[in-house]
């Protein structure tokens, strides 16, 4: 009997269950796209259609120049919780890491400004940096901090948790804080950090924060892979 599956969702079934069937490991890489469409017996048009169907569906990801790998098992992540980086990928049995790529003072751009309580112009950190998640680059975070509360935070070493540093060097906790996830395509900026493809699907979460005294502390824009995570809030009462 014919299948009335497309064949590039034949091929992506094939696929998947020689995968498993194999039990390759998470991050092991899968061979040449030609070697596959040879074992497929399938076109490269359509291998890569299977492939780009896995993609989308989490099961694999890509690497610029490096070829198709297994992807992970998702990073649970609660974003009202201020446990930092660090602790809740440890926690889940992950290895955490992080490159710090540019640390400055500048002035608040108007964005910022129509988002929080500071003003245009007004000196503002921005820390640039990037997150992997046992061995996987699948973050990339821009922290802009009000320097007013922490003086000489870029003399820190922010390649360890910035919450971390907020908290024992500056006594700074947040008491209130605004959330927004959606899903994007990442730019150009962000996939070139991430290592993939300019327009790949991405996750999009901003934070804002204000201190027990109710004055701007610090804003957060993360990019992540939309592969790498899954989002968990918990909610009692």
């Amino acid at each position: 009997m014919t299948s009335l599956h497309p064949v590039y969702l034949q091929v992506r079934d094939q696929l998947w269950h020689w995968v498993t069937s194999t039990n390759l490991p998470s991050q092991a890489r899968l061979p040449a796209e030609r070697e596959l469409a040879q074992r497929f017996n399938t076109t490269r048009v359509t291998l890569r259609q299977a492939l780009g169907q896995l993609e989308a569906e989490g099961r694999i990801y890509r690497s610029n120049r490096r070829g198709w790998f297994v992807t992970p098992a998702r990073l649970s992540y609660e974003p009202s919780r201020d446990l930092g980086f660090n602790h809740y990928v440890t926690e889940q049995g992950f290895v955490p890491d992080t490159e710090t790529l540019s640390k400055t003072l500048t002035e608040a751009p108007r964005w910022l400004a129509e988002r929080s309580s500071i003003s245009v112009g007004e000196p503002i950190y921005h820390i640039l940096r990037r997150r992997f998640v046992s061995g996987r680059c699948v973050l990339v975070e821009h922290n802009y901090v009000n320097p007013e509360k922490c003086p000489g935070l870029l003399q820190q070493d922010t390649d360890q948790s910035l919450w971390g540093i907020l908290r024992d060097a500056y006594q700074l906790v947040p008491a209130e804080r605004e959330i927004e996830v959606c899903s994007q395509a990442l730019g150009a900026e962000e996939a070139g950090i991430l290592n993939v493809h300019q327009g790949s699907t991405g996750l999009y979460l901003e934070r804002l924060c204000y201190d027990e005294s109710g004055e701007f502390m610090e804003f957060d824009r993360e990019y992540w892979l939309h592969d790498a995570i899954k989002l968990r809030v918990k909610i009692s009462g």
